[in-house]
């Protein structure tokens, strides 16, 4: 039996990587669905957020919806997600802001957060949902937990409200808990 040098199959495992990880690799980014938006202060087209999602889309898999990355562009007290398609380079954001859960005087207590997985189109945020500066128009719902799909048809792809699972809840100073307004 001829013993096959150290050397060889070193090399074989390099090539098995590299080809494993050009299969797996996201296309490079595109474009944002849409910059702006009425509904928060911020821009998903800044400079800083078109680097991230460069250097997002170069680095990491898939972890929402089977493909796409899932990624928060505001800070640790605001939700502000964007839905990176590995497949099409384009970022498709959601469209709200969210921030933390606050007591009846408006003092944020508690971080906001999400839930979403590799598997579903749906993400659910917790906190409170900042809906724009447009009196009149738009509103601020406070301590909520809202879920979002993104769905696709032949001229939109984005993020739609299911308002089934909308939960709107009321914080008590006693118990310092917040419960579900009926």
């Amino acid at each position: 039996m001829k013993k096959i040098p150290v050397i060889n199959l070193i090399l074989a495992k390099l090539l098995l990587l590299c080809c494993v990880g050009v299969a797996n690799a996201n296309v490079p980014f595109k474009k944002v669905a849409q910059c702006e938006s009425d509904f928060f202060n911020g821009s998903f087209c800044s400079k800083k957020n078109l680097t991230l999602y460069k250097n997002v889309l170069k680095a990491q898999k898939a972890n929402f919806n089977k493909k796409y990355i899932l990624l928060n562009t505001g800070d640790s007290d605001s939700l502000e997600l964007i839905a990176l398609d590995t497949k099409t380079g384009i970022a498709y954001p959601l469209n709200y802001q969210f921030t933390g859960w606050e007591d009846n005087q408006g003092k944020v207590l508690k971080k906001p957060s999400f839930q979403f997985s590799l598997n579903t189109p749906k993400v659910c945020l917790s906190g409170s949902q900042y809906d724009g500066e447009h009196p009149g128009t738009h509103e601020t719902y406070s301590n909520i937990r809202q879920c979002f799909e993104i769905k696709t048809d032949q001229n939109f792809t984005g993020f739609e409200s299911v308002y089934s699972d909308k939960i709107q809840h009321e914080y008590h100073g006693k118990t310092k808990t917040w419960k579900p307004i009926s």
